[in-house]
């Protein structure tokens, strides 16, 4: 006895992709006082010289350092309040 041929199967339906899993990202871990990168504190600094790229040179308690000057329109002498590297607002005379 022969067997019939069997009819073609149909292509399964796709699965929907899995939900991502949580990451197990820690949160950074602060040994001082205030944590840099979660506290909300910005620092009070004069800019020394403007650099190109919207950077500037500008004078801190420790010595000089480089910081962006992007997001505001300062000139050398201004005071300016920077976090994280970036000046985020020009402190009026």
């Amino acid at each position: 006895m022969t067997q019939p041929e069997s009819a073609p199967q149909p292509e399964p339906a796709p699965q929907p992709a899995a939900a991502p899993q949580p990451s197990a990202v820690q949160p950074p871990e602060c040994h001082d006082e205030v944590c840099i990168t979660c506290s909300d504190t910005a620092v009070a600094v004069t800019i020394a010289r403007l650099l190109p790229d919207g950077l500037a040179v500008v004078d801190t308690e420790a010595g000089q350092e480089e910081v962006s000057v992007a997001l505001v329109s300062a000139g050398v002498g201004d005071t300016i309040l920077v976090h994280a590297g970036e000046a985020i607002a020009v402190v009026p005379a």
